[in-house]
């Protein structure tokens, strides 16, 4: 039986920033609000600047993880800061019975 290959179209930078703010940079940098405010506008630079450029979303990642000037997290901070709602205390979980 043949395999079948699924290629990744690119994405649009823009949609590429949205996606990467709302996944990387909220989730891995969730308890400093302030460094999440900070990469907004140099990702919405970066926007401008590429503007036109399409890229995977892996390609993205590499590119953005190789430049610090946006991101500064360190390899092994990639690896572990996360967001988890498992590690919270949530009230509305809490009034809903929901345990985790």
């Amino acid at each position: 039986m043949q395999e079948i290959i699924k290629i990744k179209k690119p994405a649009k930078i823009q949609t590429l920033v949205n996606w990467f703010y709302g996944n990387y940079c909220v989730t891995k940098c969730h308890d400093d609000i302030e460094r999440q405010q900070n990469h907004h506008p140099k990702l919405q630079e970066l926007a401008k600047r590429l503007e036109g450029t399409e890229m995977t979303h892996k390609d993205f990642l590499i590119m953005i993880r190789n430049d610090k000037t946006i991101c500064d997290l360190s390899d092994d901070e990639w690896k572990t800061r996360k967001f988890s709602w498992r590690k919270t205390d949530c009230p509305i979980c809490k009034g809903l019975g929901i345990r985790f």
